[in-house]
């Protein structure tokens, strides 16, 4: 029997940890602990252990049933695989990035609207706080290629 973990739970949840937070209103850094195998579920407190389980939909059991599994990390301690900045997103931000895909698959003549409508997207779901500025940026360079860059312009 495979065991669910807190990230297979998150991922099939379409959640990333930033949303967790907001929703549950525990702090980024605590979840930060407990998604890496820092702190274990047990040593958590009834109000931390309480929001989790009512914003995931488990029973405190359940909860404490879920294990971590260690992230593979770069030597700065960031996860080498970039994903979970993709869980969560909002539907106009996916609809975005759908739409700005198979433009490019199909070589249309508006792609450069495309990306706007995306690069647009994206800013407008940091502004209103739905991601963070790790996931725009991921976003962008992923799927724009802006690394770095504040606008979209080649100079």
């Amino acid at each position: 029997m495979i065991k669910m973990t807190i990230q297979k739970l998150l991922h099939d949840m379409q959640m990333s940890r930033y949303r967790l937070s907001k929703i549950s209103g525990i702090p980024w850094a605590t979840l930060a602990d407990i998604y890496s195998g820092k702190t274990h579920l047990h040593r958590c407190g009834a109000g931390t252990l309480s929001k989790l389980s009512k914003t995931l939909g488990l029973s405190i059991e359940e909860l404490l049933a879920l294990e971590t599994e260690p992230e593979k990390n770069t030597a700065a301690g960031q996860p080498n695989i970039k994903t979970y900045l993709e869980t969560g997103l909002s539907e106009s931000v996916q609809k975005a990035i759908k739409d700005y895909l198979q433009g490019e698959k199909a070589q249309v003549l508006y792609l450069d609207c495309l990306w706007n409508e995306l690069y647009g997207a994206i800013n407008a779901d940091l502004w209103a706080g739905l991601i963070t500025e790790e996931q725009a940026s991921y976003l962008r360079a992923k799927y724009l290629g802006t690394e770095g860059k504040e606008d979209g312009s080649d100079d």
